[in-house]
C-alpha cells in the first residue's frame, strides 16, 4: 500500500523544459491545485535555451525572469533598412538561465505538492485515466499525463532553423541598446536563407547569433567562422567572447500531434506548439498551457493551434518556398518589412490579424513564387515539367 502511494499521481508531467514548467505555472494559479499530487520527471540537466518573443502586457512573474526589452525593431537587406517602434508591444529577450532559476529553485520551493524526480521517462501505457509511465527507475501511475518529451523513435524532419550565437562584449561603444535587429540579409549568399540577428544587451554587449533555414545542420565551423567576419566587419576586433549558444528548432508541418498514442497530452515541440515558418514558441506554448489548465480544472475542451486553420495555410507556402527556392526568401522578407508595419507584422504572426489584413500582406509580395507554391499545394505535385507549370501560373494569375 505504500508502494502504491509513492508511485500514484493525480497528474504527471514529462520534461522538465519551457513547456512543462509553463503548464504547472497555469495550473498552479487555480486554488484546488495545491491538493493535487504532482510528478514532473526530468533528466534535470542545465539547458542552453532562451527565447525571445513580443508581448503588449506580460504579466509580473514572467516579468521578472526578462533580461532585456525593446521597443524597436529593425530589418537589413543590402541597401534597405527598416526601423520602427512596435506600437503597444515590446520585444522581450528571457535567458534560460533566469528561467530555469526561477523554477528550479523558486517555483518549486512555493508548490510542495509537486515532486520533482530526476528521472528519464521510457514509455507511457494505459489509456486516460489510467496511465503507466514507465522510466529508468520504476513505474508511475496517474490518471493524467501531460507529455513534452520524445520518446522512442523521433519524427523525420527536412527542414531546421539552425543557429549558432555569440554573446560579446566590446571595448568600445557598438550597439544600440533601443533597438534589436530582427534580421540582417546582408549575409545571405550562394542561394541560401540565412541572416544574422542581433540582441544588444547594452551599448557595448550583445547576442550575435547566424540563423539559417535548411535541410540539416552544418559543421560548428562554418558558423564560427560567419560570426567571426561579420563581427569584425561591424562591430571591430576589439571585442571579448563571453559565451555561445546553439539550437535547432523543426520547421514542420504533418509530424506533431496533440495527443500521444494512449491519448497522453503532448507539449510543446511534440504538439506543434512551435510556429513552423518561424521557429517562434514561447506564447504559443504558454498560450497553449492556459488553455490545458483551464481544461483540466474545467473539463471543458481546450482551444489549441493547429495546423487545419488559414494560418497554417500560410506557413505551407512558405514552407514550401523556403524548401525549394530558398533563394527567394531574402526578396520577400525584404519586401514585407519595406511595406508592412512592424506591429502589424507581429500581430501577423501571432495569428491575430484579419483576412483583409493578410490579403493586404500577400498583396506586397512576390506573387509569382507564392502562386508557384500555391499550385503544388494544391494538386500535391512534387514538380512539374516547366511548360505545363508555366500554364497553370498563367491560369491561376488571370483567375
Amino acid at each position: 500500500m505504500q508502494t502504491q502511494q509513492k508511485t500514484l499521481f493525480d497528474l504527471i508531467v514529462i520534461g522538465d523544459g519551457l513547456a512543462g514548467f509553463l503548464l504547472l505555472y497555469e495550473l498552479s494559479k487555480y486554488p484546488a491545485f495545491a491538493n493535487q499530487k504532482v510528478l514532473l520527471l526530468g533528466d534535470g540537466k542545465e539547458k542552453q535555451r532562451s527565447w525571445c518573443f513580443w508581448d503588449n502586457d506580460l504579466e509580473p512573474e514572467l516579468q521578472k525572469m526578462v533580461n532585456t526589452s525593446w521597443k524597436e525593431l529593425s530589418f537589413k537587406s543590402d541597401d534597405v533598412i527598416v526601423r520602427q517602434d512596435l506600437g503597444n508591444f515590446k520585444y522581450h529577450y528571457i535567458p534560460g538561465e533566469s528561467f530555469f532559476e526561477y523554477f528550479n529553485e523558486e517555483f518549486l520551493s512555493q508548490n510542495p505538492n509537486i515532486q520533482f524526480q530526476k528521472d528519464i521517462a521510457l514509455d507511457i501505457s494505459g489509456s486516460d485515466g489510467s496511465f503507466k509511465v514507465t522510466t529508468g527507475n520504476g513505474l508511475y501511475k496517474s490518471p493524467k499525463v501531460y507529455n513534452s518529451a520524445f520518446l522512442g523513435e523521433k519524427p523525420r524532419i527536412d527542414l531546421w532553423q539552425h543557429f549558432r550565437g555569440w554573446f560579446i562584449e566590446s571595448e568600445d561603444v557598438a550597439f544600440d541598446p533601443n533597438n534589436a535587429r530582427l534580421m540582417d540579409f546582408t549575409v545571405a549568399r550562394n542561394g541560401e536563407c540565412r541572416f544574422m540577428y542581433i540582441l544588444p544587451l547594452t551599448e557595448k554587449r550583445a547576442l550575435v547569433e547566424l540563423t539559417y533555414f535548411g535541410p540539416q545542420p552544418y559543421d560548428m565551423s562554418v558558423y564560427e567562422k560567419e560570426i567571426a567576419a561579420y563581427i569584425s566587419e561591424h562591430v571591430g576586433k576589439k571585442y571579448n567572447l563571453l559565451e555561445k549558444e546553439y539550437g535547432q528548432i523543426p520547421m514542420q508541418q504533418g509530424v506533431f500531434r496533440h495527443s500521444g498514442k494512449n491519448g497522453e497530452i503532448n507539449l510543446g515541440t511534440l504538439a506543434g506548439m512551435v510556429k513552423a515558418s518561424t521557429g517562434y514558441a514561447f506564447q504559443r506554448i504558454h498560450n497553449d498551457s492556459k488553455e490545458i489548465a483551464r481544461a483540466y480544472f474545467t473539463g471543458k475542451k481546450p482551444k489549441r493551434f493547429n495546423e487545419n486553420d488559414r494560418f497554417a495555410f500560410y506557413d505551407a507556402l512558405l514552407l514550401w518556398i523556403i524548401r525549394n527556392h530558398p533563394q527567394t526568401c531574402k526578396e520577400i522578407f525584404t519586401q514585407l518589412f519595406q511595406r508592412r508595419k512592424m506591429e502589424t507584422i507581429l500581430r501577423f504572426l501571432d495569428q491575430k490579424t484579419s483576412v483583409w489584413e493578410e490579403a493586404n500582406i500577400f498583396a506586397r509580395l512576390p506573387i509569382r513564387i507564392f502562386l508557384k507554391a500555391l499550385y503544388y499545394r494544391l494538386t500535391g505535385k512534387s514538380f512539374a515539367q516547366p511548360e505545363y507549370e508555366y500554364h497553370v501560373l498563367r491560369e491561376l494569375q488571370n483567375a
